[in-house]
């Protein structure tokens, strides 16, 4: 069934007395389990389609619609919306797609994604033995393009660039502690079915004073040190792809940045790079398998002399990467595996091992957990020299270390009334 086309201009409704459903299945209003990986404002969602029972267990659903998104080319979102038939539906099954424009408000955008999801709906519905009680309108030709319908106009005058800029800043403190943080970011990039191009560049400034006062046991001031803590950090990058095959793309990474942390007075990465994926490109949001491989050169320039006695340095590199995720009815995972290292050194090296899983094992029972473990033997921009006490306290510079790791785990057990109809937002 094809409505990814007229799905901007439909809009569903229908009463909540639905006629009873064949006998093939329950009797009553669909059942509908929604599971929505983010961007997805469920309260709304149920507010506006009320002629379904919306579910907290799938496994006593008709439906089960998994919605996953992905960024889209112009800066909106490109949702992808299953619709997998349980129980009397098992084996029918729907995929629809709603695109947001970058200029969407968030309002306009679940409107437009409520629609989509009412539309797919619209035929278990009907099956259900609802389909007199349907209602189906088309709304104005002259709004056909929002809320949030993706568009590529021939007279573009922006040739599909799209720009951001993002300042923050940041003030606290208490009576011996001050910290102020100021971030500024600039964005832009112009995406098309052959070409993707990105850059970026930001800017992060971050002044810390911490004073320590000594009394005595009088409660006397005998001595007071002030130790303050100044950072700043900067970054530009530039992307640049193409695409090969459905399977296949090719591109490079350049980066500029400087790290006071780090000792980097001055980085400069190129990374020309190659990309495979198993699975085709169109099943992203559901599917991924991709193998990356390229070779660059990495230079430095340094604030302090190194533990190598370096000031600047060069380094030919090369990088290998495997990437697979996968967003099923059962839940989600991923796992990403990166290697990278100097070809002039092979003892510089460095190399990451991360994922995550999140499984519904049974009805209301749902367990993640994940971590990640990096080898790290690259740190050739460490200064020479003895580090003092506030170089810990205020991590005011990078520390020799040879791995690094993190780890979570979660559970999460909900019981009772399977019905998640109401949406009452009062203290809220």
């Amino acid at each position: 069934m094809e409505l990814v086309r007229v799905l901007p201009l439909a809009f569903v409704a229908a009463t909540a007395d639905m006629v009873p459903r064949p006998a093939s299945a329950q009797a009553g209003p669909l059942g509908v389990f929604l599971d929505c990986r983010g961007g997805c404002d469920s309260q709304y969602i149920r507010t506006e389609i009320s002629f379904v029972n919306w579910l907290r267990d799938r496994a006593v659903a008709d439906v089960h619609v998994l919605i996953t998104s992905q960024d889209a080319g112009a800066g909106g979102d490109a949702y992808t919306l299953a619709f997998i038939g349980l129980r009397a539906y098992a084996g029918r099954a729907d995929t629809l797609t709603y695109t947001s424009n970058p200029t969407t408000t968030d309002d306009e955008e679940r409107q437009g994604l409520t629609r989509t999801l009412a539309a797919g709906l619209a035929p278990f519905v009907a099956r259900a033995g609802g389909a007199q009680a349907l209602r189906i309108s088309s709304a104005p030709q002259i709004d056909a393009r929002g809320p949030g319908t993706q568009t590529m106009p021939a007279n573009d005058p922006w040739k599909a660039w799209v720009f951001e800029i993002d300042v923050r800043g940041d003030v606290g403190g208490e009576q011996n502690y001050r910290n102020l943080e100021l971030d500024t970011e600039v964005n832009a990039n112009r995406t098309t079915e052959a070409w993707k191009v990105a850059f970026g560049a930001s800017l992060n400034t971050e002044r810390e004073r911490v004073i320590d006062d000594d009394f005595d046991d009088d409660g006397n001031l005998v001595s007071s040190d002030t130790v303050t803590n100044n950072q700043q950090n900067w970054n530009t990058e530039f992307l640049l792809v193409k695409s090969v095959t459905g399977h296949l793309s090719t591109g490079f990474r350049a980066a500029v940045s400087s790290s006071r942390f780090r000792n980097q007075k001055r980085r400069i990465e190129f990374m020309p790079a190659v990309e495979y994926n198993i699975f085709p490109y169109s099943e992203f949001t559901r599917r991924r398998l991709a193998l990356q491989v390229g070779a660059g050169v990495d230079d430095f320039v340094y604030n302090d002399t190194t533990i190598f006695d370096k000031l600047k340095e060069t380094f030919p590199m090369y990088f290998a990467a495997a990437i697979y995720a996968t967003r099923q009815p059962w839940g989600s995972s991923g796992l990403r595996l990166e290697h990278r290292g100097y070809t002039n050194d092979l003892s510089k090296r460095s190399t990451d091992l991360s994922g995550d899983v999140s499984v519904r094992i049974f009805q209301g029972l749902s367990v993640r957990f994940g971590g990640g473990y990096e080898w790290i033997h690259d740190q050739v921009y460490l200064p020479k020299g003895d580090r003092d006490q506030a170089d810990l306290l205020l991590r005011r510079r990078a520390l020799l270390t040879g791995f690094e790791y993190n780890a979570f785990v979660g559970l999460t057990y909900t019981f009772g009334s399977i019905f998640n109809n109401v949406v009452n937002p009062r203290f809220f």
